[in-house]
């Protein structure tokens, strides 16, 4: 079945420029467009193959929080640490490690199966792409809407929340994101790190 994967070139985002997913066979996917690549808060628009807006990708006013909207349906990427740890709401996918790595999985935690699979494949004349697998077919526009997010975050290494705290009660968690929450930028996951190693 290979209507169930698309490809999306390494390192896409960091370039700074509008950009396409494809399909297997190598017709377009979709086309991901912004009028401003170099401010992280500027509306991303994403066209399928027909020109019509499919998906959009907006931060939250702090740059924390992903907003994904994918036809009718709105999502939200959370960064609890970039590279590392990330939680797409709506569709409760535990997305452990960062797209530098071999393979990531889009895990359900409600049912725990794997949804999506993303690894890094030689992709036809495109060169090193990212593989968005999914076993059902439905998904497939959202993950790889989750995987552009991803992308995007980690290109301009946006602010992380933090990692959530399980034993804190919903009041708790609903002040600190609202209220508390200032995000922590990439310098000071590389600064806490570095002091972790010593």
């Amino acid at each position: 079945m290979k209507n169930n994967r698309v490809y999306m070139q390494v390192g896409a985002a960091d370039k700074r420029e509008d950009f396409q997913l494809w399909y297997a066979d190598g017709d377009t996917f979709v086309t991901v467009k912004k009028k401003d690549w170099n401010n992280e808060k500027d509306r991303v628009a994403i066209y399928n193959r027909f020109g019509g807006e499919m998906a959009r990708i907006k931060t939250d006013p702090k740059g924390i929080t992903y907003h994904v909207g994918v036809e009718r349906y709105e999502y939200e990427l959370h960064t609890y640490t970039i590279f590392e740890h990330y939680f797409f709401k709506g569709m409760l996918w535990e997305i452990e490690g960062g797209l530098p790595d071999k393979q990531l999985d889009l895990r359900n935690t409600g049912t725990g199966k794997l949804d999506a699979r993303i690894s890094t494949v030689k992709f036809k004349d495109k060169g090193t792409c990212y593989e968005i697998k999914v076993k059902d077919v439905s998904k497939l526009r959202i993950a790889a809407c989750c995987v552009i997010a991803i992308a995007l975050k980690e290109s301009y290494k946006g602010l992380s929340e933090g990692e959530p705290q399980e034993d804190q009660k919903f009041w708790q968690k609903w002040r600190k994101l609202v209220f508390d929450s200032k995000g922590v930028s990439y310098e000071e996951i590389q600064a806490r790190k570095a002091s972790e190693e010593e």
